[in-house]
């Protein structure tokens, strides 16, 4: 591990976390950009040979120097406001491999993304598609969409972190979508692009990404039939990191089983992306604080720092 405990100091990379904590002063967040990079690398491994982009889903760790980190690595960036685009484009990230998520788009901001050009926006409700189109004309453009589906799998996490259930605020249901599709193919702003499913995060298991994956080829096979192409699979992000002993399945796995589905159904050639953020940094970086009061109590000693 690229944080540990050596001669009894917590190192990182081999650096000791007390000489930093008195050259620069507490509190202090470090990190190991050779963590980072080993985690972005098993998702590299695992897409290596098919057309894949991965984006840092950025809202996990938005430091300019982490979005540098994964710029220089080749990332694309998953965004969910106008400030996270401009943090982007200061940290030397591409917008042309920016997918801008999120509820809650204001014009001001599809009017940024559609300036700087954007790869995609994930649309997420109906009412989103008649906007953006009607912005997109206004810059005599047309808007790259994908629709976010949602596929109604419980990914079995923290329900505060589910998101493709139906009872969640996000994405298009399901038994909609073919229709949401065509209307989003008659807009003049528009131009369909892609699919685009996120169960939700601290995902453990793969089983709910093959299950949300197979009912998103099910319905690709349906839109395609009604005469909209799709050209994008977007598998969102999610995947879980240790906290506590959990032990989500390695990155490089997780590809390898969802290639191996798309394989078998013949969707194995299609323009792939993924959009980790938590697995990327979770486990990549320390807070470093002094204590500076104990403070004992009847219930509880508290530590003061």
């Amino acid at each position: 591990p690229h944080i540990a405990y050596q001669n009894n100091g917590l190192m990182v990379e081999g650096v000791r976390l007390s000489d930093l904590a008195q050259e620069f002063g507490t509190p202090l967040f470090v990190y190991s950009k050779a963590a980072m990079l080993s985690a972005l690398a098993a998702y590299q491994r695992g897409f290596s040979g098919r057309k894949a982009q991965i984006c840092y889903a950025m809202k996990a760790n938005s430091s300019l120097a982490i979005l540098q980190v994964f710029a220089e690595a080749g990332c694309g960036f998953d965004i969910v406001s106008g400030g996270e685009l401009a943090r982007v484009l200061a940290a030397g990230g591409d917008p042309a491999k920016v997918i801008f998520s999120g509820v809650g788009k204001t014009r001001a901001e599809m009017k940024q993304a559609l300036q700087v050009g954007i790869a995609c926006f994930n649309v997420e409700s109906e009412a989103e598609l008649d906007v953006l189109s009607a912005v997109a004309m206004s810059l005599g453009k047309q808007a790259p969409v994908s629709l976010r589906v949602n596929p109604n799998v419980d990914p079995k996490t923290h329900p505060y972190i589910s998101t493709g259930l139906k009872g969640n605020k996000f994405g298009i249901a399901h038994e909609r979508a073919v229709q949401v599709y065509q209307h989003a193919a008659s807009l003049p702003g528009l131009n369909v692009v892609g699919v685009d499913f996120h169960i939700g995060s601290q995902i453990t298991d793969s089983t709910p990404y093959m299950d949300a994956l197979d009912r998103m080829l099910d319905l690709v096979e349906e839109v395609e039939k009604s005469g909209v192409p799709i050209h994008h699979l977007d598998f969102g992000g999610g995947l879980g990191i240790n906290y506590n002993g959990e032990t989500p399945p390695p990155a490089d796995v997780l590809c390898e089983k969802l290639l191996a589905k798309l394989d078998a159904r013949g969707y194995g050639q299609r323009q792939l992306m993924i959009e980790p953020g938590r697995s990327l940094v979770g486990n990549a970086g320390v807070c470093l604080t002094e204590v500076m009061y104990l403070k004992p109590g009847e219930q509880k000693n508290f530590c003061i720092v």
